[in-house]
């Protein structure tokens, strides 16, 4: 079968429509499926949709502890939790509460990175394009932030069992990814990278700067000229000189300037900027979702981020069709006018990267 090198795999599951963390939690509703249906409006020619599957226990295991896996299903079946195994696990708590999907949402966004992977290992495609992936806080045996499954570990370890010699993984999120960071700093074949808010939870990203681990705490008002300057003089040479596979990007939306959850002043063309300069070192690369807790900031992004992918920039310019889906989102505050007209932030000081 021919790659197909001007394509992208969006992998999506409906699961994401009706799933909610609770009413008053940080992860607003629909914010995946929003990426699906905009998508779909805008009618991207190069990107082809695939509908994921549920990760078995067998391929959840390649990174977690059985116990916890079980102790999620359960959790899930029986919509509680003993205090105890509150405790051990971290779950069915205010930040990782117990609702109907808590196992099979992040075993599905598991399954969406496995499926990814396989279509990269096949030679199916070389972008894939994951926004319901990207928990990069979840551990071995816990939920942590958010992240009940560490669908990102185990997508590594995942390509690692099938040969794939060295990978990339970069993290843009405003928080520290410390569930993939902390696991694989001391692999010489995972060049792992972190650029997050410095006193952010989990407040564990301190400053190194090493052969395979690059961390890099930033402070608040952090901006694309920062951004870009850091990119160009101190990541780009690490990532030329590994010459890694794949790439792994997570694209969490909270680093944008108008996220609450963080005081990063980026915009969604340092996200665009960061995909053109991958597309450049290597080949093969899968965007993922992460953080965005603005329902517009984040759709916006990460719609920015599917259409630099697949190299179609020119049907950002938005129908009315498109103008009414932003604009009748609705979240507890009201959209600036720029978030419903448009997807690209201005001003842009990167240019055509």
């Amino acid at each position: 079968m021919l790659i197909k090198y001007m394509k992208v795999a969006f992998i999506y599951n409906d699961i994401y429509r009706n799933s909610v963390f609770g009413k008053n939690h940080p992860i607003t509703d629909k914010r995946i499926s929003n990426v699906y249906d905009l998508a779909k409006i805008i009618n991207f020619k190069n990107v082809i949709y695939h509908e994921s599957s549920i990760a078995s226990v067998e391929q959840l295991s390649l990174f977690h502890e059985k116990d916890y896996i079980n102790a999620l299903y359960e959790a899930e079946k029986k919509q509680e939790v003993s205090l105890e195994k509150q405790k051990k696990y971290n779950i069915g708590t205010i930040s990782n509460p117990i609702f109907p999907e808590m196992y099979k949402r992040h075993a599905i966004a598991t399954g969406s990175l496995l499926l990814g992977a396989d279509l990269i290992i096949n030679n199916t495609y070389n972008y894939i394009f994951s926004p319901g992936s990207g928990a990069h806080h979840g551990k071995k045996n816990k939920a942590s932030g958010f992240c009940y499954f560490n669908d990102i570990a185990t997508c590594i370890l995942y390509l690692k069992k099938n040969n794939i010699k060295k990978i990339v993984y970069f993290d843009m999120d405003a928080h520290y990814g410390d569930g993939v960071m902390e696991y694989f700093k001391s692999r010489t074949d995972i060049l792992t990278i972190s650029i997050h808010q410095n006193n952010l939870w989990p407040r564990t990203g301190d400053y190194f700067y090493g052969d395979n681990a690059i961390s890099i705490p930033v402070e608040e008002g952090f901006g694309d000229t920062e951004f870009k300057d850091v990119f160009e003089k101190r990541i780009e040479v690490k990532i030329k000189n590994f010459k890694p596979e794949i790439a792994i990007l997570q694209m969490g939306a909270d680093c944008l300037l108008d996220d609450h959850m963080s005081k990063l002043c980026l915009t969604n063309n340092s996200m665009r900027y960061t995909i053109k300069k991958f597309k450049g070192l290597l080949k093969k690369i899968i965007v993922l979702g992460g953080g965005g807790y603005n329902p517009w900031v984040t759709l916006r992004a990460w719609i920015y981020n599917l259409a630099t992918l697949a190299n179609e920039n020119s049907k950002l310019s938005l129908n009315s069709e498109a103008k009414n889906f932003l604009k009748n989102i609705t979240w507890k505050n009201n959209p600036k006018q720029n978030w419903i007209e448009r997807i690209t932030d201005l001003p842009n000081i990167f240019g055509d990267q």
